[in-house]
């Protein structure tokens, strides 16, 4: 059994402990099979009142592991109530942008990255609303769409690639 703590970005004041156990057991049958069972829980109560929240997954295979793990906390941790919350006064901010600002040699077919982070407190970053507009000196450019986007709703690492651009155009 392992134990950990879950910490909710907006009450960095409240934290649930999680247990999980991952269980291995060979099932009486003619051919013995073998099965693996996940079961996650914490006595914290929910918001309707459940004196605590468990779920157990069977048939787990190890490739799914970390994503059913994942899959679980969530949903758990979305039975919780984590008030009060601290409010997301501050936008996310824009770093390690590349090409470097300040170069002025940057060729035409540079890739563009940067990373969109959010510090915490915070309720993650939204990218619903996103747009980037690439601007030569004269034209403006909407991008938005041909973005590769990485990462979490903390921290997104945001690239274009203009060649791919170029070679769309002659599909």
């Amino acid at each position: 059994m392992t134990e950990f703590f879950v910490h909710n970005s907006l009450n960095i004041t409240k934290s649930v402990k999680f247990n999980l156990t991952l269980r291995y057991f060979v099932i009486k049958s003619e051919r013995g099979e073998h099965c693996w069972t996940l079961e996650i829980g914490t006595t914290h109560s929910g918001i309707n009142g459940e004196a605590y929240l468990s779920k157990k997954i069977h048939n787990i295979v190890a490739e799914d592991l970390d994503e059913v793990i994942e899959g679980v906390i969530s949903e758990l941790c979305a039975k919780i109530d984590w008030s009060p919350y601290v409010v997301d006064k501050e936008p996310p901010i824009i770093v390690d942008i590349l090409p470097a600002d300040g170069d002025n040699n940057v060729g035409i077919g540079a890739n563009i990255s940067f990373k969109l982070k959010e510090l915490l407190p915070s309720a993650g970053i939204d990218l619903s609303g996103l747009e980037v507009v690439l601007n030569n000196g004269t034209v403006d450019f909407d991008i938005t769409d041909e973005l590769i986007i990485s990462g979490d709703p903390y921290e997104y690492v945001i690239k274009w690639n203009p060649l791919l651009r170029i070679y769309d155009t002659y599909d």
